[in-house]
């Protein structure tokens, strides 16, 4: 009860659409993957991350030169501070001995792929990239790498499938991280694709180019619900998060509030 579960077909799996979100009070919208055929790895993933939440978060990305920079320069993408505050206060909310946060010239690509296996959370608070012509080449923009890293900074769809995850929830907190290709039998091929078959049974993603400002309050009060002494499930956590952005007046337009979606398994944690 207070839960939908959407098994979209056709055009319906690219749902929401912009002007048309899925909110209404009393209940949690949330999306499945068609590729159940990984349920058992996502319970073996419920089971072992059970307990206290551990969080890894980026956030900021330095996107200018490094000293002595080999790979070519990010142009054209602007500072995220919002991101780092996003990212801070998250770190405060899960507390200093559940929480691994990196900021700046520390947000690299090497540093996510090492660490990101090792958390209940992940969240990647930064630029996206859609792909539409080949979405496993959708990209998370991470901070520019220095001479020695064999990374190029940009975290693609296709390298997400390589990680060993066992987080909950992987956010991504970022422009156009729902979208991609629908494969027959498999839903929309993309990031949110990668990240289910690396092991997160459930991504929070959006579905266009987002606000830096409304989307970090709206992350943070989606994870102070998930941290909540009454705890909540993660489509019901989102879904309280959204409605509290839709109470500020600044915020009412559903460009706001309604573009980011829960895809996969939405209950508790």
């Amino acid at each position: 009860p207070g839960q939908r579960t959407i098994a979209a077909a056709g055009r319906a799996r690219t749902w929401p659409r912009p002007g048309r979100p899925p909110l209404r009070a009393g209940h949690a919208p949330r999306r499945r993957p068609d590729c159940l055929r990984h349920r058992g790895r996502l319970q073996q993933t419920r089971q072992q991350t059970a307990g206290t939440a551990s969080i890894l978060a980026f956030g900021n990305p330095t996107f200018g030169p490094a000293q002595a920079a080999a790979a070519p320069l990010k142009v054209g993408f602007t500072p995220l501070p919002s991101t780092a505050n996003e990212v801070t206060q998250l770190a405060k909310l899960y507390g200093a001995a559940q929480s691994k946060i990196y900021l700046g010239a520390e947000a690299r690509e090497e540093r996510l792929k090492a660490e990101a296996g090792n958390a209940s959370v992940l969240h990647l608070a930064t630029h996206g990239i859609l792909n539409d012509a080949s979405p496993m080449y959708s990209q998370i923009v991470l901070a520019q790498p220095d001479e020695k890293s064999s990374e190029d900074g940009l975290l693609e769809a296709w390298e997400v499938l390589k990680l060993d995850l066992h987080a909950q929830v992987a956010v991504l907190s970022a422009c156009e991280t729902g979208r991609g290709h629908i494969g027959a039998g498999e839903g929309v091929i993309g990031l949110t694709w990668a990240f289910f078959v690396a092991g997160a049974p459930a991504t929070v993603v959006s579905q266009w180019k987002v606000d830096a400002e409304s989307t970090s309050e709206l992350m943070q009060e989606f994870h102070r619900q998930l941290q909540a002494r009454e705890q909540k499930a993660k489509a019901e956590a989102l879904r309280t998060a959204a409605l509290k952005l839709l109470q500020n007046p600044k915020y009412r337009h559903p460009f706001f509030w309604a573009s980011f979606s829960l895809i996969g398994e939405g209950g508790m944690n």
